[in-house]
């Protein structure tokens, strides 16, 4: 990427920060373990996610307010500290108290990844105006490979200290990786931007396709990634291997956030959108007729575009809507994974059995493809 050498070690910094940021992602990882500690039902550990996944919605709102009235020194700060705060109350949180445990952890854990990753996402846009795909591709990448570093955190303390220990020990990691590295988060302001107050943009056609187009994204993985270990398991694979899937899961999630946002700056933002959504309904309807490897293979397949989809939202954004509010507007547009999470998924897992999850994913896709084809811009540019 160019840039000064400052520009490198904010790079470097936010890519170590995202590291630690995407918790929702490995949740699967975490969920036998905490049932097993904790006595919470099955049930009631996979809405952990939903309401880890709603927290960092509305968190991605505030953070982003904050990012641009303050800077994203400040933001990203305040993410660290909510996000380490959150691992470090879970080991205290006593068994059967699954209502602490969303007060303790999961608010806290998700507002504080939604602090974080708008305030590294704009200061990485503002360094590379003209490469804002790649730009936010890389922060991505970290945010996507957090999914194998938690896992290997996990799979190497949990034995030696039990799954408390586990998140003592990702408290003390994240305070001094994300705290220290929010010391290089200071971008020098860009002058005279452009772009729609959130207020403005919030009236606007496009924000609610856009909101809407980001709701119905969310089914293709948040249905499945919750109980993805004892899926695999249930699709033959063996147990070693449906271990793995989360980290695995990552490593496809990090390859799409870096691959679809740069992909995005030949093609244009709304063309790489569409062409994702109609893979991941076609994806969604396949994933629901494998098993073994093939199933292995196709969640990797579903979290590569999933994610990709969800990196390329802040430069879809910033293209729509400008540079000015940046931080804000996109928290508002994150809002749809709130209302995808909190509303549409609990409604889909009500009405429909597990053998049909997979036809409401493609089908939310394929919804979330025509919001996206309904968008339009007066930008003549890689839109």
């Amino acid at each position: 990427m160019k840039g000064s050498k400052k520009g490198s070690w904010v790079a470097i910094a936010g890519w170590a920060m995202m590291l630690f940021s995407g918790v929702p992602s490995a949740w699967g990882v975490f969920r036998k373990a905490v049932c097993e500690e904790y006595a919470f039902a099955e049930q009631q550990a996979s809405f952990v996610l939903n309401v880890t996944v709603a927290a960092f919605g509305i968190g991605c709102v505030i953070g982003g307010y904050l990012q641009d009235k303050k800077g994203s020194f400040w933001a990203s700060i305040l993410g660290s500290v909510l996000l380490s705060g959150g691992f470090l109350a879970a080991g205290f949180v006593p068994n059967e108290n699954i209502w602490l445990f969303y007060l303790g952890f999961c608010l806290p854990a998700g507002l504080g990844c939604a602090f974080l990753y708008p305030s590294v996402m704009s200061c990485m846009q503002q360094s590379n105006p003209e490469r804002k795909g790649l730009a936010t591709g890389v922060a991505g990448l970290g945010f996507g490979l957090s999914g194998i570093v938690l896992t290997l955190l996990k799979q190497v303390t949990q034995p030696l200290w039990g799954i408390r220990g586990s998140f003592f020990t990702l408290s003390v990691l994240i305070a001094v990786i994300c705290i220290g590295g929010s010391f290089f988060m200071r971008c020098p302001p860009t002058h005279q931007q452009e772009g729609l107050a959130p207020l403005q943009m919030i009236k606007t056609v496009n924000y609610r396709l856009l909101f809407l187009a980001v709701a119905f994204a969310a089914p293709s993985v948040l249905l499945f990634s919750p109980q993805i270990v004892e899926l695999a398991q249930q699709r033959e694979l063996p147990e070693q291997a449906a271990v793995w899937i989360v980290a695995a899961g990552a490593v496809a999630n990090a390859a799409g956030r870096l691959s679809i946002p740069t992909l995005s700056d030949k093609v244009g933002r709304k063309k790489a959108a569409s062409i994702v959504m109609a893979t991941l309904a076609g994806l969604s309807v396949w994933f629901g007729t494998v098993s073994g490897w093939w199933f292995f293979t196709g969640y990797c397949l579903l979290c590569f575009f999933y994610s990709g989809s969800a990196a390329l939202l802040p430069s879809f954004c910033t293209d729509l809507f400008g540079l000015a509010w940046t931080g804000t507007n996109y928290g508002l547009v994150a809002l749809g994974m709130t209302a995808g999470s909190l509303l549409l998924i609990p409604t889909i897992v009500q009405f429909l059995s597990q053998d049909t999850l997979h036809w409401a994913a493609a089908g939310c896709a394929a919804v979330s493809l025509l919001c996206y084809a309904t968008i339009k811009s007066k930008s003549s540019g890689k839109f």
